[in-house]
């Protein structure tokens, strides 16, 4: 969310998307996020992801844990 705007060509990885989706269902946590972390504006979600072998999941991993989160390279 803090990145919003700025076509830095981010991608989740497939398992990631799934997460993504689920928590956008539950509306009311979803907004409590974005109240959280996006200055309390509602981030549209944008469904159409490619995905790609690109290195664009791995970039977005490095940019939020740049960020402070802790990330599952896992998932």
């Amino acid at each position: 969310m803090a990145k919003r705007g700025q076509k830095l060509g981010l991608a989740p990885s497939k398992l990631v998307d799934v997460g993504v989706h689920t928590i956008i269902l539950d509306a009311v946590a979803y907004a409590e996020l974005c109240e959280k972390y996006n200055d309390g504006h509602f981030l549209h979600h944008v469904p159409k992801v490619d995905f790609k072998n690109d290195g664009s999941v791995m970039q977005t991993a490095h940019l939020v844990a740049a960020q402070g989160w802790e990330v599952d390279l896992h998932l």
